[in-house]
């Protein structure tokens, strides 16, 4: 294989895996946006029987997973001071992101100690209480 061939072969791989990761980011920043649009329609809301109101609920979750993390912050809930909102301009916050409009980004550990809930990465619990099946979660066991 000359070295074209091997740069081609590597290229059309690299462009699909790339492809495949773009898409998925698109499907679920998009499947985030819906679910934090419906609920920031119903920021003010009383949540029964913890009577707390849906924002209220939605920064305690944030808080969790930013405490489980272990990352600094990483998850906001629908309503922030506007100096932690979007640009420091506004106090809504349908679209989480960082100082600059960005979506937030977690390591694969960051990941698996939320999702474990245990706020360790070799710990499972949570959502996977007998450990997450992919290659990364197995490299932690």
């Amino acid at each position: 294989m000359s070295l074209f061939q091997l740069f081609f072969y590597v290229h059309n791989i690299m462009q699909t895996f790339f492809q495949l990761v773009a898409g998925l980011l698109g499907v679920e920043s998009g499947q985030d946006a819906v679910i934090r649009t419906m609920l920031y329609a119903r920021a003010s809301h009383i949540v029964h029987p913890y009577n707390v109101t849906v924002a209220a609920f939605t920064n305690k979750i944030s808080e969790l997973r930013n405490k489980l993390g272990k990352a600094g912050l990483k998850d906001e809930g629908l309503l922030v001071p506007i100096a932690k909102g979007a640009e420091g301009k506004v106090l809504g916050n349908v679209l989480a992101g960082d100082e600059s409009s960005l979506a937030f980004d977690r390591t694969p550990e960051e990941i698996l100690r939320i999702v474990y809930g245990s706020g360790n990465e070799r710990v499972p619990g949570g959502f996977y209480p007998k450990g997450a099946n992919g290659e990364i979660a197995k490299s932690y066991y």
